[in-house]
């Protein structure tokens, strides 16, 4: 049986929230020091802390850590590079080899294991196709074989946040990070997730490139920004940019991309293209381009100039019908 457990995130006001967080933090290790102190005092329990680390300098290796304790006693400890992998890959082989060295320690009816990633947790004891499939696969294999000794056997998965460097989970990050293995001429190991990740960072960074060239990314594609004032770039987390602001709505993402690509049946479009339809606005002027949609036209409702995507999305709001097409009341066509 496998329960989990996770210390709730509380929103804060903005005004407060060095004191909320401050509030936060001391509430939750009070939460962790008194569930460890019921732990640690029964003979029946083993305690796991996990932890993975991955250096920002592709120059050295993954690492992850696990350490058992019963009661206060540290009854093992176990730290070994993970190759090329991703935090969650990291983490998720710290928990397989906690698991692995737990069930083998005698008299023990309950595994607490101590993890910052309670994703990675859940893949743990996830024997389906993901990044990490045979730590997973070893994980419930492992479990299996405990669990049919005896029924009343569980194993139980607590959140420590990483910044509160706490007790036992605190000891397996400074366990963890203090081992540093360069990358080697040796063949090292990549995980699925660390080569797609790899993948994705170099399109993007082949995209923005060729995107710099205005020949290739076109006059008439509209520039934004993101709120700290750098050019809106594309990206492969969450969805993207445009995806994850737009992609609840596909008539939406649709009118959107014809705005921000210059492709929108509006008159400059017919104009360019030789396309036999009006290429003037509904409201008198004489051509209909996406600026003038966007910032002059008085049959529009008007924003402050679209610098950022939350603009576009207010326009698009107030305006159901602005960049689709005329024949469809949806807008798609």
């Amino acid at each position: 049986m496998a329960q989990w457990k996770e210390v709730s995130k509380s929103s804060s006001s903005i005004p407060s929230l060095v004191i909320n967080n401050w509030y936060h933090h001391l509430v939750k290790k009070a939460y962790h020091t008194s569930l460890i102190a019921k732990a640690r005092a029964d003979p029946l329990t083993v305690l796991a802390a996990t932890d993975g680390s991955v250096p920002q300098s592709n120059q050295y290796q993954a690492a992850s850590a696990a350490i058992i304790y019963k009661g206060h006693r540290e009854l093992e400890r176990t730290r070994y590079v993970s190759g090329r992998v991703t935090a969650p890959d990291a983490e998720l082989n710290a928990i397989s080899c906690a698991v692995r060295l737990a069930v083998k320690q005698a008299n023990c009816q309950h595994i607490m294991v101590f993890t910052d990633s309670m994703g990675s947790a859940h893949r743990a004891v996830d024997p389906g196709v993901h990044s990490g499939q045979a730590f997973s696969l070893s994980v419930c294999r492992a479990l299996q074989e405990w669990f049919e000794v005896d029924d009343l056997r569980r194993i139980t998965f607590v959140y420590v946040p990483s910044a509160m460097r706490w007790d036992i989970h605190g000891e397996a990050h400074k366990y963890v990070t203090e081992l540093k293995v360069r990358v080697g001429r040796r063949k090292t190991d990549n995980s699925i997730d660390a080569l797609r990740s790899q993948a994705a960072h170099s399109v993007l960074d082949s995209w923005s490139s060729t995107f710099q060239d205005p020949t290739y990314r076109g006059s008439e594609f509209l520039e934004l920004q993101q709120p700290d004032g750098r050019p809106l770039q594309p990206s492969y987390l969450n969805g993207g940019p445009w995806l994850s602001t737009f992609g609840h709505s596909i008539t939406e993402f649709a009118r959107v991309c014809r705005c921000i690509t210059g492709h929108a049946p509006i008159g400059a479009y017919y104009r360019r293209f030789k396309i036999n339809e009006p290429h003037g606005c509904t409201c008198g002027a004489a051509l209909q381009s996406c600026q003038h949609v966007l910032f002059r036209c008085r049959d529009r409702y008007s924003v402050h100039y679209p610098r950022f995507l939350g603009d576009i999305a207010s326009f698009m709001k107030y305006n159901p019908t602005a960049f689709g097409f005329n024949r469809d009341p949806s807008g798609v066509g």
